[in-house]
């Protein structure tokens, strides 16, 4: 049977982008917005210096909803895409490095990254002249493992990148005593994390600072676009201004910046799929919850194990006793009409991640390699036996009957 999955995208979206177009706020500093805010107070940094009204609404309630429940203070600032937010949290916090008793970075130093992530977290470092190491992650989350970073960190380490992965969060309390203990800066990538938390915590407020895409496969999407958050204003202060051509926001420090800017269009559809947010995350939790209770019945599916409070978000993951697992995936997204898709290349086995061969960062990520190694079994474990399935099937009541059937 062939089941249509909800559309993720409808009448309401295509509405709000062009009521934002026929308003004709396309600049920053703009003192009215082109589409009111769910009534929630603005910072006055997003809507007078650096924002349109678009972004800044945007950043307001992206913030009011992905706390929920949470006292945490986040501040927010919309940049153009997800791999754009971590080179310019990176290069912010590089800038306050002293303040924040991190180590002061310079070209050539390292940053630390798990293998098990799309190569936008490594590719994101050596844009600003940094060099990824990769370190294997823990198999029962699937997120970067402490001990592992620990043994890869040296003198010339600035910053820990930590992934949440596929509905698991990173060990937090681990890898920020860690980076505390070294002065090395914490980096959440968060683009599998809208709306999740690890207890009270909301995924981006442990570490210094956490990225988020909006990309197009994201269960919150913009079409493309990303999302910088923190606890710490003054860090995003520099965030905005490296991301609008350099220009002045509040205390940021006078740095070259480009045009990383989220359209108003990307951030008006945006602000209108996080109106569904909530409502679809409850109904996604449901469904993944339904999965686990139908993998624990079979025995050639393993999921991983529920985090104690953790609230999950993105795909659903679970191990299978394949001899051939891209065979398996084929016959399942085929089945259920649905992606059922591998997980991420690790990426010291993807072909497409050859940062030796670029031009410039070639010699420095060579001369690296030289001083340390690391191998990594957990990531190669967790690839040739995972699959994930994609978010937008959680929308459908009875998808777990119909996974157990197509596995029967």
């Amino acid at each position: 049977m062939n089941v249509i999955p909800e559309r993720m995208v409808n009448e309401q979206d295509c509405e709000r982008v062009v009521n934002s177009l026929l308003s004709s706020d396309f600049q920053p500093s703009s003192q009215s917005l082109s589409a009111p805010s769910t009534g929630l107070h603005i910072d006055q940094l997003w809507q007078r210096t650096i924002l349109s009204a678009e972004a800044a609404a945007l950043a307001s309630e992206f913030a009011h909803t992905h706390t929920l429940g949470s006292t945490t203070a986040l501040s927010v600032v919309p940049v153009s895409n997800g791999t754009r937010a971590i080179t310019l949290s990176l290069t912010a916090l590089a800038s306050r490095a002293s303040h924040l008793g991190l180590r002061q970075p310079r070209i050539g130093d390292n940053v630390i990254v798990p293998s098990l992530t799309w190569s936008a977290t490594a590719t994101a470092a050596l844009d600003r002249g940094l060099v990824p190491r990769l370190a294997d992650i823990d198999r029962r989350t699937m997120t970067i493992d402490p001990s592992s970073v620990r043994r890869l960190i040296d003198d010339r380490t600035f910053a820990i990148v930590a992934v949440h992965l596929y509905n698991r969060m990173a060990d937090l309390s681990a890898l920020r005593e860690l980076a505390d203990e070294y002065g090395l800066a914490l980096v959440e990538d968060c683009a599998h994390a809208h709306g999740a938390s690890l207890g009270h915590a909301p995924a981006g407020s442990t570490g210094h600072i956490g990225t988020f895409s909006l990309q197009a496969s994201k269960p919150l999407t913009a079409g493309e676009g990303g999302l910088v958050v923190s606890t710490d204003v003054e860090v995003l202060h520099q965030v905005a201004s490296l991301a609008n051509c350099g220009r002045p926001c509040r205390t940021a420090l006078p740095l070259p910046g480009g045009n990383d800017r989220l359209p108003v269009i990307n951030a008006a559809f945006a602000r209108s799929q996080l109106t569904r947010f909530r409502e679809r995350q409850f109904r996604r939790l449901d469904t993944w919850e339904a999965l686990d209770e139908v993998a624990d019945s079979l025995p050639h599916v393993r999921p991983f194990d529920r985090q104690v409070g953790v609230s999950p978000t993105y795909k659903w993951a679970a191990r299978y006793n394949s001899a051939n697992i891209g065979e398996l995936s084929d016959h399942l997204s085929r089945t259920l009409n649905v992606e059922v898709g591998r997980t991420y290349v690790p990426l010291h086995m993807d072909s497409r991640y050859r940062p030796d061969l670029d031009p410039l960062m070639g010699p420095l990520v060579e001369a690296d390699q030289d001083r340390y190694t690391a191998q990594y079994p957990a990531s190669e474990e967790v690839y040739t036996t995972t699959l994930v399935i994609a978010h937008a099937v959680a929308l459908e009541s009875n998808f777990a009957e119909r996974f157990k059937h197509a596995l029967n």
